[in-house]
């Protein structure tokens, strides 16, 4: 499952890094980075781990990807207001340059995990519970969302430091990190309307 997570990670979509290295880019130091993929990450994982552990007691198949464009809208929109608010809105800065909340960071990433990686670590938790003790079998999500934590760490600290690096002024970075939120809200709520138009399977 650690595996599978950290394959998670890798791959772009919109419960990885692309979402996660636009919170990064807002970050003053590395560690600031780290934190943001933190909550991101760790609310994908807070929720995949419980629904691992509820789906190994009950051991029921619950087909969540009819609720898929349901999810992108609503995530879609939350980054956009996320964006906004980083935009608009008076919160803390650092050296007038606006940064990420982490609150709206935890709750993107709360609203992000009932995306079709639910299915996912669903399916995965199904197959896998019958083998395992069923008070391990919130090992599921939890080592998924770990793996796929890693892998994000990684990958976004390696664009961060490339970034800021070339660019040089950290104000920029954080703008386009802000723009890019808001670009990815769009293109996800566009995947989202484009889902109840086209068939399934």
């Amino acid at each position: 499952m650690l595996i599978v997570g950290v394959i998670h990670g890798l791959k772009p979509d919109e419960h990885t890094w692309p979402i996660t290295v636009s919170y990064g880019l807002m970050q003053r130091s590395v560690r600031g980075v780290i934190a943001a993929v933190s909550v991101f990450a760790g609310a994908l994982t807070l929720v995949w781990t419980l629904m691992s552990a509820l789906v190994g007691e009950l051991m029921g198949l619950l087909n969540t990807s009819v609720l898929d464009p349901y999810v992108d809208i609503i995530v879609g929109l939350t980054m956009i207001g996320v964006a906004t608010y980083l935009v608009f809105g008076k919160h803390g800065d650092h050296h007038d340059v606006k940064t990420a909340d982490y609150r709206l960071i935890w709750i993107h990433g709360l609203a992000a995990a009932f995306g079709g990686d639910f299915f996912i670590v669903l399916i995965l938790t199904i197959a896998i519970a019958p083998v395992i003790t069923t008070g391990l079998s919130f090992l599921v999500g939890f080592m998924f969302g770990f793996g796929s934590w890693l892998a994000q760490t990684i990958i976004v600290l390696a664009i961060y430091k490339g970034i800021v690096k070339s660019v040089g002024d950290w104000g920029v970075v954080a703008e386009a990190g802000r723009i890019a939120l808001g670009i990815l809200g769009l293109f996800m709520i566009g995947l989202g309307i484009y889902s109840f138009f086209t068939p399934s399977g």
